[in-house]
């Protein structure tokens, strides 16, 4: 088990870069990772703030120890250790 050195909840910054950054990649056409029958009606930005709710984007975020180095969490992690 990997001892983390950060928080463990994304910070509302982490979050809003998430977000737009994978709403954008739906407006220009990436697929889906949710079921149609879930995201049926639904713009990209609610798209988005669900698959990040439900946990399924493949998305690792670096953050920047105090000592200058770098620690990369997976997403998907955060929200399995926050349950």
């Amino acid at each position: 088990m990997r001892f983390w050195l950060t928080d463990s909840e994304l910070t509302k910054y982490e979050r809003a870069r998430i977000i737009g950054t994978r709403a954008l990649q739906l407006s220009m056409g990436a697929i889906p990772l949710l079921d149609e029958s879930v995201i049926k009606g639904l713009d990209t930005l609610a798209i988005a703030e669900l698959e990040l709710e439900r946990g399924v984007l493949p998305i690792t975020i670096r953050r920047r120890l105090p000592n200058g180095e770098y620690q990369l969490i997976s997403i998907t992690r955060l929200f399995k250790k926050n349950e």
